[in-house]
């Protein structure tokens, strides 16, 4: 399988939406630098979909856990579309999910953004909080 990157704004909600086809890993995951960067520097809510991922390796982790980072400091939210794969099970393995929102489907993730987007209006930057989303079962 080909790896492709494709973007999306999500209406109304000040959030992009960012697709993998393919593998990420140390190969690839730097093709996410750009759509990525430009979310985090216009500080945007960011839906990272993986849903057409079936690999990731310990750098597309780490990738995550920098942009979820970087977009956290920013007082915007992240949230990850992983279905109920190998992927999901290993952003479960590692506990990531504990600290970026995790979703089967795509709509509830953009969900999630909607009500960071109102939080964000009505809390300060730092105490924002992002609620951990249904963990697979080991």
């Amino acid at each position: 399988m080909d790896f492709q990157v494709s973007t999306t704004p999500i209406d109304g909600k000040g959030g992009l939406i960012v697709s993998i086809e393919g593998e990420l890993d140390i190969a690839t995951v730097e093709q996410l630098a750009e759509p990525v960067g430009t979310a985090v520097a216009k500080g945007r809510h960011l839906v990272l979909d993986l849903s057409a991922c079936p690999f990731i390796d310990s750098t597309a982790l780490a990738f995550v856990l920098r942009t979820h980072s970087a977009l956290a400091a920013d007082g915007k939210a992240m949230a990850v579309v992983a279905g109920r794969g190998e992927v999901r099970k290993l952003l479960y393995l590692t506990a990531i999910d504990r600290s970026v929102p995790v979703f089967a489907k795509r709509g509830d993730a953009v969900a999630l953004l909607g009500a960071s987007a109102a939080t964000s209006a009505a809390e300060p930057r730092s105490s924002i909080a992002t609620p951990i989303a249904g963990r697979p079962s080991a």
